[in-house]
């Protein structure tokens, strides 16, 4: 790996920052890992949970991301890729730890995450050795469809539809026009740091929009006033309360090696920005993210909290912002575990209306895609990888375009078909070992 400077940003990987840009820029990561903490409620929705577990799952969820984003920033030792590359609660476990829950509350959900965990470790101790599964258009290709698989949310909550049948709130969409119009005018046109806080800048002014406009309702006031100012989490959540259960050992393997792969897309990406002499994937390099990931994965399920997965959205908003430094990492790692005491704080974050949330997630979208078009295209195509990039984009984006498609799959499959990362990446691994047998590699 290159350890040339990309002159291009502002702040680099090893660059150490000023304590209060560290600070702000630390804050503006711990706003989009936050886009997330839904799915804890959603997860404590589902089996019926009160406040109580709703509050101890989601800050366990925050404990373990921060812990996560702390050890993904080392950059000696065989932890940590040495990237800004955050965690977050992981969206690609949502639906097997919903399915753990029903099977068997939240006590079976922590011992599969830990069980997904462990497995992420092993996976990560031998994914060097596995470069010609992983070659250039490949790696393009995840990155592509990790930005491609945000695009349903962001666009979703950028006009404040969540279901079919919702009616438009030119509210809401004047609300968020207004907070992706302030991060972007100010990415383009601004002069020297002040493109550093762009985002941050665009979360304010969409806060103070969504005041103005009514969206902030006296539910969210009340969250904000119910909620205590510190608290020692978890007490409900379960901690070290551990089941399993053979049958969904499967399922969370699947999910395992589908967030791996995700996380393999994020760091390469990671790499990309970073080094302007970029050519390809540095893999003992990617297998310490990798060893991080697991190791945060687990962590959050012995300790009572959901997986987490490391976040294409603040990968994308390093790139926009052009500060990539890892200390942003340790400082949004420890500020995202304090919050997980201080509820009151977090409740800030939890109450982030949706499409100020849309137009953070749109806004590091773009990056995204255009990285994953970025890497692919630095792979010179032939016939071969013309069938396999092209047979994988259709089924993959199939999944987003035709959900109810594969509705009626065999349960046992249905972690491949949950979305198009997952199935565009294990179709990319498949074929790209069928189209190429007999080829003999250098």
């Amino acid at each position: 790996m290159s350890e040339v400077k990309n002159d291009a940003l502002i702040y680099g990987r090893d660059d150490k920052l000023p304590g209060l840009t560290a600070l702000l820029l630390g804050l503006q990561h711990v706003f989009t890992m936050s886009s997330m903490l839904v799915l804890p409620v959603v997860i404590a929705r589902e089996i019926g949970g009160d406040i109580a577990v709703v509050q101890g799952l989601i800050c366990m969820s925050m404990i373990a991301a921060g812990a996560g984003t702390i050890l993904q920033s080392f950059k000696k030792g065989p932890v940590g890729s040495g990237y800004l590359c955050p965690n977050l609660c992981g969206p690609s476990y949502l639906s097997v730890s919903i399915q753990a829950a029903w099977l068997g509350g939240l006590p079976l959900m922590h011992g599969m995450t830990l069980l997904a965990g462990s497995f992420e470790c092993l996976f990560s101790r031998v994914v060097h050795k596995l470069r010609k599964v992983f070659p250039t258009e490949i790696t393009g290709l995840v990155v592509l469809m990790v930005g491609i698989e945000l695009i349903p949310l962001g666009a979703s909550k950028f006009v404040g539809i969540e279901y079919a049948g919702d009616s438009f709130d030119i509210n809401k969409i004047l609300i968020a026009c207004i907070t992706l119009g302030t991060m972007t005018g100010i990415n383009i046109w601004s002069t020297g740091k002040l493109k550093l806080y762009c985002v941050l800048i665009g979360i304010v002014v969409g806060f103070i929009t969504s005041a103005l406009f009514g969206v902030l309702t006296i539910e969210d006031y009340n969250v904000l006033k119910q909620s205590q100012w510190f608290a020692l989490p978890g007490s409900a959540s379960g901690f070290l309360n551990l089941k399993f259960d053979l049958s969904l050992v499967l399922p969370f393997l699947i999910i395992s090696l589908c967030a791996s792969l995700k996380t393999f897309g994020n760091i390469t990406t990671c790499q990309k920005i970073n080094d302007p002499g970029w050519k390809k994937p540095d893999m003992k390099n990617i297998g310490k993210g990798l060893f991080a990931d697991g190791i945060a994965v687990g962590f959050g399920g012995l300790i009572g909290g959901m997986a987490v997965d490391t976040s294409a959205s603040n990968v994308g908003l390093s790139a926009a912002t052009s500060a990539t430094s890892r200390y942003i990492g340790f400082v949004a790692g420890g500020l995202f575990i304090l919050l997980g005491f201080f509820p009151k704080l977090a409740a800030v974050f939890f109450i982030m209306p949706d499409p100020v949330m849309g137009a953070i997630v749109i806004f590091v979208t773009c990056f995204m895609v255009i990285s994953g078009m970025q890497i692919l295209l630095t792979s010179k195509m032939d016939t071969r990888k013309t069938f396999i990039i092209g047979i994988l984009l259709v089924f993959g984006l199939s999944a987003i375009i035709l959900p109810d498609l594969y509705y009626n799959i065999p349960s046992w499959l249905s972690p491949i078909f949950s979305s198009s990362l997952t199935l565009s990446t294990i179709l990319a691994i498949i074929l790209n070992q069928v189209f190429n047998l007999g080829v003999k590699y250098n």
